[in-house]
């Protein structure tokens, strides 16, 4: 895994490890109980256990308070270990972990809660076979759960809807989760980790249609961006306001005695073509159109399985016969080097995991595939 998508996640994987693990013994919390760093207490209504769990370095990373529940899929009920989680990593998140979830990176900015039927826009993510959300309204979320009977998790971009979960949450337990969060000083609304990158604002699941116009920028969405780890990520409409396109990009500026130099690494995922990749070099005057000869490398090693393309005179375009395996390629090594005939650089740039999930998540929930068309 990206390191710059470690700390994001550590959260996430720790409470994998914890929901794994076999129920131990332990005390029942008494209402005026305070919670204590590694001390596994558990609340009889509900049957909810709790613990404020520690780090290596002693200080406790998260509390957690979590319970065996049904969620729904496509076979019908399903059980999962569903918890409520306040990290440094990642803040409060609702967290379900089963072997029926999807283990690949996923990053979605338009995941849902819902709880008793008011719904709280999220972001969800997912680490080995749990899938974690965070509501952007976290205070909200928070005092929704004081009354609750039913939640739902919902993210289109990795293909779940857990269905009502009904959580029996008593007001002690939520009361220890909430002190718990105070006692050891973490953030609900946001990652206190210094080395955890910012997490995206949640949205709200985008319209199937909008009619937008276009700018000198580009296409229609061009210019509503979501900041992912430092890239611009739009999803790009036709004149009929479909959107077409999941784009992905991140520029670059190399100054120097005369005008600088300007990269951009771009990653889409069209209903057209499937995955792509394009390079922008403000040095490269290459004529429109033609195809050249491209060698890419993924950590080293050699992808040959595609086609280069001059998309415009400073542009190069690569388009993979197996968009899926590119698209794990970089998933898992993070890195690419790129070399093209009548070009004397090489570029090398690296692309972080959580651009890969978002990319991922906004081809399947507008149902655009990531191998080409036809495929």
């Amino acid at each position: 895994m990206p390191a710059s998508l470690r700390h994001l996640w550590k959260a996430a994987a720790a409470l994998a490890a914890l929901l794994a693990a076999a129920p131990s013994p332990a005390a029942s919390a008494a209402p005026a109980d305070k919670p204590v760093a590694g001390q596994q207490v558990r609340f009889p209504q509900g049957a909810w256990s709790a613990l404020p769990q520690t780090g290596p370095d002693g200080q406790v990373r998260q509390c957690v308070l979590v319970a065996l529940r049904q969620r729904t899929n496509a076979n019908g009920k399903v059980d999962t270990r569903f918890a409520l989680n306040i990290s440094r990593g990642s803040g409060l998140v609702f967290t379900m972990m089963d072997d029926g979830l999807p283990t690949e990176q996923v990053l979605d900015d338009q995941a849902e809660i819902v709880i008793d039927g008011r719904s709280f826009p999220a972001v969800g993510f997912s680490v080995g076979t749990a899938f974690a959300l965070h509501p952007g309204d976290a205070d909200g979320a928070l005092t929704a759960l004081g009354k609750a009977k039913q939640v739902t998790l919902r993210s289109d971009g990795a293909g779940i809807d857990s269905g009502a979960v009904a959580i029996n949450l008593p007001q002690d337990a939520l009361g220890w989760l909430t002190q718990c969060g105070k006692t050891f000083d973490i953030a609900i609304d946001k990652p206190t980790d210094p080395n955890a990158p910012d997490m995206p604002t949640p949205r709200p699941r985008s319209p199937k249609i909008a009619v937008m116009q276009a700018t000198p920028a580009g296409p229609p969405g061009i210019e509503d961006k979501q900041k992912i780890e430092g890239w611009d990520a739009s999803e790009l409409r036709n004149r009929d306001g479909a959107i077409m396109v999941c784009f992905i990009r991140r520029h670059y500026v190399i100054p120097g005695d005369g005008p600088p130099r300007r990269f951009g690494t771009f990653l889409m995922a069209s209903r057209l073509k499937g995955f792509s990749m394009m390079v922008k070099d403000s040095k490269l005057d290459l004529p429109d159109g033609t195809t050249i000869e491209a060698t890419l490398k993924v950590g080293g090693e050699p992808f040959p399985a595609l086609s280069a393309q001059v998309l415009g005179h400073d542009e190069i375009g690569l388009f993979p016969q197996h968009g899926n395996a590119l698209v794990a390629a970089l998933e898992k090594r993070s890195v690419f080097e790129l070399r093209a005939s009548k070009v004397e650089d090489k570029y090398e740039f690296s692309v972080h995991g959580g651009v890969i999930g978002w990319l991922r998540a906004c081809a399947r929930r507008n149902g655009i595939s990531i191998e080409p068309a036809g495929q």
